[in-house]
C-alpha cells in the first residue's frame, strides 16, 4: 500500500502543476500564481510561418530510416549461418505483431482467425486498411506495409518539426526530430506496425489544435483514433487550446465562463470528431463479431487490461527481479522501468518551461499515464516512441546545454544499435 502511495504521489503533484499551467492558459488571475511564478504564463502564438525546411526534414527522416533498414539487413546477414537471399532476409524481419498485420491486410478481420475466434480485432483498423489499399499497387503486402510506415514516419517528422518551431524555434525543432529518430525503439517506425502512421496522425492533430485549425484537426484526430486506442487522447490538447481561445477563467470568472459557452458550442462538434474514429472501431467489432465491445473479451487472450500505473510499476519490478539473469528481463522489464522515470522527469521539466504550451504538456501527461496503465505491459518502449511531445521537451531542455545534448544523442544512437541488433536476433523486443 505504501509503495503504491509513494509512486502515485509524484504523479498527483505533476498533475496539480499541470492544472495550474492550464489555468494560466485559460485566463486565471496572476495572483493565483504568486507562489509559483515559474508556472505562470503561456506562450503567445504568432502568425504561422512557412517552413521551407520541411522538405529537408522529410528527406533526412527518410534517409535515417533507410540507414536503419540497412543496419537491420546487415544484422540478419551477419547472423545467418547459411547463405540466404534478400527476400529471406526481409522475411526474418517479420517478427512479433508484424505477421499479424500482414495477415489482417491480406485476409481481413473476418478471415484472419485463431482457434475459430477473431482474436485480432484488438488491432485497430486504419493502418490495416491503408496497407490493404496500397497492396493493390504493390503486390507484396509486407513491402506495402513497410513503405507506408516509412513514408508516414517521414511526414510525421515534418509535423513534429512544425510544432517545435511553433514552441521553441527551428534549432529546438530540429533537435526534437533528431532525438525522436535516434530513440532506441525508433526502428519500429519502419516496420509493418502502426508506429509511423500513429506518429503522423497524432503530431498532425496536435499541431492543428495548437494553430486552432479545427477542421483539419477533426480529420487527423479521427484517423488517430482509428489507428490506436490511445489515439483519442488528441482530444486533450484540443480541449486545452479551445478553452484558451475563450478564456473562461478570465476575471471576473463567472461572467467569462457564461460567455465562453456560446463560443464553445460552435467548436465542440469538431473537437469531438476523434470519437468518430473510436466509434468506427466499435462498429467494426460489431460487424465482425456481433458485439461492439468484443475486443474487451479478446484482450484477455493477450493478457491485456487496464491497471493503475503504480501497480504496473510494482509488477514490472517483480518481473525484473525474477528475470534479471535472462534475456526477458533485459529485453522488456528493465527498459520499461528505466523509461518511465526518464519520461516523467522530462514532463516535469517541460511544465517548468514557459515556452511549452499547456496543451502539449497535458497531452504528454495523459499519454504517459495511459500507456503505462496496462496489466501486461510488454511494449512500453515502442509506445513511448510515438510520444513525440517528450522529444520536444527533451530538445527544449538541452537547448542551452550542448554537452548534454551531444551525450544524449550519442547514447541514443548506441542503444538504438543495441536494441535493433537484439530485435533482429529474436529477442522479445515488441
Amino acid at each position: 500500500m505504501l509503495s503504491h502511495l509513494l509512486l502515485t504521489l509524484p504523479m498527483l503533484l505533476c498533475l496539480a502543476a499541470l492544472l495550474l499551467r492550464c489555468a494560466a492558459a485559460w485566463g486565471a488571475s496572476p495572483n493565483l500564481f504568486r507562489r509559483f511564478p515559474s508556472l505562470w504564463g503561456e506562450p503567445q502564438r504568432t502568425e504561422e510561418e512557412r517552413c521551407p525546411e520541411q522538405r529537408r526534414i522529410f528527406l533526412t527522416a527518410l534517409a535515417i530510416r533507410l540507414l536503419v533498414l540497412f543496419a537491420a539487413v546487415a544484422c540478419v546477414m551477419l547472423q545467418a549461418r547459411e547463405s540466404i537471399s534478400f527476400q529471406e532476409c526481409f522475411q526474418r524481419l517479420e517478427l512479433w505483431d508484424v505477421r499479424h498485420y500482414i495477415n489482417l491486410a491480406g485476409q481481413g478481420y473476418s478471415g484472419y482467425q485463431e482457434d475459430g475466434q477473431h482474436l485480432f480485432l484488438v488491432f485497430f483498423p486504419c493502418y490495416v486498411w491503408l496497407v490493404r489499399l496500397l497492396s493493390w499497387v504493390l503486390p507484396n503486402t509486407a513491402l506495402a506495409g513497410a513503405l507506408l510506415s516509412t513514408l508516414c514516419y517521414a511526414w510525421g517528422c515534418c509535423w513534429v518539426y512544425k510544432t517545435g518551431v511553433e514552441c521553441s524555434g527551428k534549432k529546438t525543432a530540429e533537435d526534437a526530430v533528431l532525438f525522436l529518430s535516434l530513440f532506441p525503439y525508433s526502428f519500429f517506425f519502419g516496420t509493418v506496425m502502426t508506429e509511423g502512421l500513429f506518429l503522423l496522425t497524432t503530431s498532425a492533430a496536435c499541431y492543428c489544435a495548437l494553430r486552432h485549425k479545427w477542421a483539419a484537426y477533426a480529420v487527423w484526430g479521427c484517423l488517430s483514433a482509428m489507428t490506436r486506442m490511445t489515439g483519442f487522447l488528441v482530444l486533450v490538447p484540443a480541449a486545452v487550446e479551445l478553452l484558451k481561445t475563450v478564456q473562461p477563467l478570465r476575471p471576473p470568472a463567472g461572467q467569462s465562463l457564461r460567455a465562453a459557452w456560446k463560443a464553445l458550442a460552435r467548436k465542440i462538434p469538431l473537437l469531438l470528431c476523434p470519437l468518430l474514429g473510436t466509434l468506427s472501431y466499435l462498429l467494426l467489432n460489431f460487424i465482425v463479431d456481433g458485439d461492439a465491445f468484443a475486443f474487451v473479451t479478446h484482450q484477455k487472450h493477450w493478457y491485456q487490461g487496464p491497471m493503475w500505473i503504480s501497480k504496473v510499476v510494482v509488477t514490472l519490478w517483480n518481473y525484473l527481479v525474477k528475470n534479471f539473469g535472462n534475456t526477458l528481463g533485459w529485453a522488456i522489464w528493465l527498459p520499461e522501468l528505466l523509461l518511465l522515470p526518464a519520461f516523467f522527469l522530462l514532463l516535469a521539466a517541460g511544465i517548468r518551461n514557459r515556452k511549452l504550451p499547456a496543451s502539449l504538456l497535458a497531452y504528454g501527461f495523459c499519454y504517459l499515464i495511459a500507456n503505462y496503465s496496462l496489466s501486461w505491459l510488454i511494449s512500453g518502449g515502442r509506445y513511448l516512441s510515438c510520444g513525440f511531445v517528450f522529444f520536444l521537451f527533451l530538445a527544449a531542455l538541452t537547448e542551452n546545454r550542448p554537452t548534454l545534448r551531444r551525450l544524449l544523442l550519442a547514447g541514443e544512437a548506441v542503444f538504438l544499435g543495441v536494441m535493433l541488433s537484439a530485435y533482429v536476433s529474436g529477442a522479445q523486443i515488441m
